[in-house]
């Protein structure tokens, strides 16, 4: 009898991990047109959304403080589109994101991170080639990936 419970125990335990690797690996996507859609609720796609209108604030700071020599302004706009940015993300919010997804965005958190901790005495075209490196992570997941509503 105890071998049945163990048993039947074991078979539910392993399928309850399987379906969260799942959920954390995929999300909550789906193939559309040609880009993977993300179904997320209204407030969840605001945060996601109004985390990339903040990473554009911090882009436009950045080269806002290039074209006027401010390097400080450059560090400070470049540390603000850190993983500062990323530590209070909804775990819930993160299990419907597919793990490319975050891991892309996690990339341009750190890609950041690197651009503030070495700006000092960098050549501007250098800090440039950074910046063109980050936006081509940006543009890749925007052509990847389509954010749409719970229904």
């Amino acid at each position: 009898m105890w071998k049945k419970i163990a048993i039947g125990s074991m078979a539910l335990w392993i399928i309850t991990i399987s379906y969260a690797g799942y959920k954390f690996k995929y999300g909550n996507a789906e193939k559309v047109d040609n880009r993977v859609a993300i179904t997320l609720s209204v407030a969840e796609k605001d945060v996601v959304l109004g985390e990339m209108r903040l990473l554009l604030e911090g882009l436009q700071g950045i080269i806002s403080g290039l074209s006027n020599s401010d390097f400080k302004k450059v560090e400070v706009s470049a540390r603000g589109n850190g993983m500062v940015m990323a530590q209070d993300v909804n775990p819930a919010l993160m299990l419907k994101l597919p793990v490319e997804f975050k891991s892309v965005g996690m990339g341009v958190h750190k890609a950041f991170d690197d651009l503030a901790e070495n700006i000092d005495g960098k050549d501007v075209k250098i800090i440039l080639r950074e910046i063109d490196s980050i936006m081509d992570s940006c543009v890749g997941c925007h052509l990847t990936y389509k954010l749409e509503i719970e229904r």
